[in-house]
Parts: structure tokens; C-alpha cells; sequence
């Protein structure tokens, strides 16, 4: 079984946790969330429901579509928390999960910024990375959710190889064979030779000269600005990139709906959509399934 977690209550979770329980192709999926609004909105969006592949996460307050607020904030951290704690207990095979808000987790004082930094911190194992992946590109970040200004300092040879080297793995046990690994570099041009800055020569060489001693197939750093050209993209299973945007505005570009968040290095299996609540487009029916049925697809891929 997949537990699926509802993600939060005023954004199009709801909806699309109903629709993905409605395939015929998904009966290993179980959903973690509230049972009274996953009513409402089934009523509301004449959806099916079956109570008996739901666990029930109540919520205390009111939580309307397209509203911000700090109830659905907690409740939706209380369905992954439940989630979680299940799928670690070895009642499930992986964690899917829908979209939060992070600013409805500020608002309940939550201490996380996103999904990857409380998986981190529940898992026993001290390494994680988030890489997002579709059939038409894939790329693992080396930082995340941090100001542009942050991103040199937090570029360490530790976290460079670590990330590497669960990227490598990963796209070994979906690609079924060694992975092909491409890194741009963090400056303009990958620094030109230390024209327009010194990480390319000081720190991504050496950290990539180590990582192909320890049998990693991987280039770079390549000029960011060509690295994901079509012919360079044929050639890649998946890009390293230093910071957030770098990877994910071509990823969106290329794969919007398709892409799948995958959180490597826990001691279980985590995806996740790789899109947000759409408030604009909560309870009203017109939410894409695609992206949620490829995090369930990627799931058992990985869980095999």
C-alpha cells in the first residue's frame, strides 16, 4: 500500500486525492486526511468516496478553498506526520504526498519550511537531498529553500558528494543501470577560468574529480546557461544543481505536470507532486491528476 497524505485542505489536494482513489489502477492507495471535508468536497465535486481507504484526521476550527489560515496548516502537517509515522512502522511501501502551503505552516508556528526539512529530520539517516523528476529531464538540488546570497556559503564539499552520490543511486535503481550525472556550474559561464568567480576552480572540480575516483559518471561544471540544451539533456539521467531555481525553471519548463519530487537518503521512500495548492483553483474540479499519478507510478518504481 502507498499512503497518500490529503496536503492542504483549502488547496486542490482534496480534489485530487479523490480523483487518484477513483482509478481502477490505484487500489494499493491509501489516503491520511480529514473525512468530514473530504465529504464536503466530494459532494461538491460529485466525486467518489470510500471511507473504508481513508484515515481519519480530524481538524478543529474551519478551513475554506483558496484561504490561507493556520488550521489547515496543522492539519495538513498532522495527516504527513500520521503519514509518516505509519509508513516507518512498515504499514506502507512509501509516502505520496500533495501540496502544503508554507506560509499556512508559518502561520501554526510550524518550525519547518517544507516537507523535506521535517522528513530529515524524522528519518535515522543523517543524508537527504530533493530531486525532481520526469520522463523529459531530472535534477537533484544541492540547496534548497535559501536566499540566493546564502547559497555560496552553503556549498560545502560534504553536501556537494553527498548529494552526488544519492543521485547517482537513485537514477541507478529507476534507470537500471550506472547513471549519467551532469553539474552546472554555480557562476556565469562556470566562473570562466575565475573571471567571475573562484567556486568553479576552489570547490566543483575537486568535489567532481572525487566523485568519478569513487566510479561516478559525471561532467561538469558545465556553463549553466547551455546545460540544458537537448543534446546535453539525451546525454543526462539527471543534473546536480547548487541552488533551488537552477534546476527547478527548466524542469517546470520541460515537465510542469509530469514532474515528480522524490526526497532521497530517508529510511523510506518519499514523492511527491511537484506543483502547489493552486488556491485558484481549489474545490472547483479543474486540477490535473498527471503529476500525482507519476508520484504514485515513481513510488512502487522505487519500492521494487
Amino acid at each position: 500500500m502507498l499512503a497518500i497524505t490529503q496536503g492542504d485542505g483549502a488547496g486542490i489536494g482534496p480534489e485530487l486525492a479523490l480523483q487518484l482513489l477513483a482509478q481502477p489502477e490505484q487500489t494499493d492507495c491509501h489516503l491520511f486526511g480529514s473525512l468530514s471535508l473530504l465529504q464536503e468536497v466530494s459532494k461538491k465535486l460529485s466525486l467518489p468516496l470510500d471511507p473504508s481507504r481513508i484515515t481519519d484526521i480530524p481538524f478543529k476550527g474551519e478551513i475554506r478553498p483558496g484561504v490561507i489560515s493556520a488550521t489547515a496548516g496543522a492539519h495538513s502537517f498532522a495527516c504527513l506526520q500520521a503519514a509518516v509515522e505509519e509508513t516507518r512502522a512498515g504499514k506502507f511501501r512509501a509516502v505520496v504526498t500533495n501540496p502544503i502551503h508554507k506560509e499556512a505552516w508559518a502561520l501554526a508556528s510550524l518550525p519547518y519550511p517544507g516537507h523535506t526539512e521535517y522528513l530529515a529530520e524524522v528519518s535515522s539517516r543523517n543524508r537527504h537531498a530533493m530531486m525532481l523528476t520526469s520522463d523529459e529531464i531530472t535534477c537533484s538540488l544541492v540547496t534548497t529553500h535559501l536566499a540566493l546570497a546564502d547559497v555560496p556559503a552553503a556549498l560545502t564539499r560534504e553536501r556537494l558528494l553527498s548529494v552526488i552520490e544519492l543521485t547517482a543511486e537513485t537514477m541507478a535503481r529507476l534507470r537500471q543501470r550506472p547513471a549519467r550525472l551532469t553539474m552546472p556550474g554555480l557562476n556565469p559561464h562556470a566562473g570562466e577560468g575565475g573571471l567571475f568567480g573562484r567556486e568553479e576552480l576552489d570547490l566543483l572540480i575537486p568535489v567532481l574529480e572525487e566523485a568519478r575516483s569513487r566510479g561516478i559518471d559525471i561532467v561538469g561544471p558545465i556553463s549553466p546557461d547551455t546545460a540544458f540544451l537537448p543534446k546535453i539533456r539525451q546525454a543526462t539521467d539527471a543534473y546536480v544543481c547548487c541552488y533551488h531555481d537552477q534546476g527547478l525553471i527548466p524542469l517546470k519548463t520541460l515537465a510542469f505536470e509530469e514532474g515528480v519530487n522524490v526526497t532521497l537518503g530517508l529510511d523510506f521512500i518519499r514523492t511527491s507532486v511537484d506543483h502547489g495548492t493552486a488556491f485558484d483553483l481549489a474545490w472547483k474540479g479543474q486540477a490535473s491528476l498527471i503529476s500525482l499519478s507519476e508520484a504514485t507510478r515513481v513510488a512502487r518504481l522505487l519500492a521494487a
